[in-house]
């Protein structure tokens, strides 16, 4: 999300013109299926009883659109990325704005946090765990971006937040003809940004915390509440007693 999960990927990514062709996903017997592994389906039950309708679908979409995404850069599922690890990380990037994993930090870290304890209580100890964290603690960063970053890190991470910012920041038009019509009829939008926003706001207000300087939190806070003092680190440190 960084400023509406990244403003500036979502209107760069909208000059992308994907080669992956909507007629070979529509022939397919479910283009939108989702992966069913074990660790798929616990990973979908959470968000479908922890998540808000809203944020739920978000995620989904996010996978959805991450797997376009893969394909117009030529990776396939099993070859190019995993494509279970990659809907981890889609379906549990928001999880920190559900009450099951809200805590003192910004929703990225407190989600990351949650989502790696679910893999490791699933029995998952090596490095998806890793990479899990690393792809929802810091995808509002920017970091993935990053030529560098997008060499030395796994591609489900680049991809995800990449698919995750253009269900954001895209439009129809940025798809295969019929494929964002088909992903927002089995997961409509529900309020689309500005409902994912509401959920930031909420939860930053309620725990300023939440909302660090230089945050998308803190951003959101900053300019639909130009009323309030804008939070400094040293004024929450004060906060938090390490100030002392």
């Amino acid at each position: 999300m960084s400023m509406s999960r990244r403003t500036a990927l979502g209107a760069a990514s909208a000059a992308v013109a994907f080669a992956w062709s909507a007629d070979h996903a529509l022939a397919q017997a479910d283009p939108l299926a989702l992966p069913s592994t074990p660790l798929a389906r616990k990973a979908s039950e959470l968000i479908d009883r922890e998540l808000a309708p809203h944020l739920r679908n978000h995620s989904v979409r996010g996978f959805l659109f991450s797997r376009a995404v893969a394909a117009q850069h030529g990776l396939a599922p099993g070859t190019g990325y995993d494509e279970e690890l990659m809907y981890l990380i889609c379906a549990l990037h928001d999880i920190g704005l559900g009450e099951i994993a809200n805590g003192d930090q910004r929703f990225e870290v407190d989600g990351a946090d949650y989502a790696a304890r679910f893999l490791e209580d699933n029995g998952v100890t090596d490095d998806r765990v890793d990479d899990v964290w690393d792809a929802i603690a810091a995808h509002t960063s920017g970091l993935s971006d990053s030529p560098v970053y997008r060499r030395r890190r796994r591609p489900e991470i680049w991809i995800a937040v990449e698919g995750i910012g253009l269900d954001i920041g895209a439009s129809p038009a940025d798809f295969p003809p019929g494929y964002a019509d088909l992903v927002h009829a089995r997961y409509p939008r529900l309020g689309g940004s500005r409902a994912l926003a509401d959920s930031v706001e909420t939860q930053a207000l309620a725990n300023p915390r939440k909302a660090p300087p230089g945050s998308l939190p803190g951003e959101i806070l900053r300019q639909r509440h130009p009323e309030l003092p804008y939070l400094t680190w040293d004024a929450i440190l004060g906060m938090s007693g390490w100030g002392d």
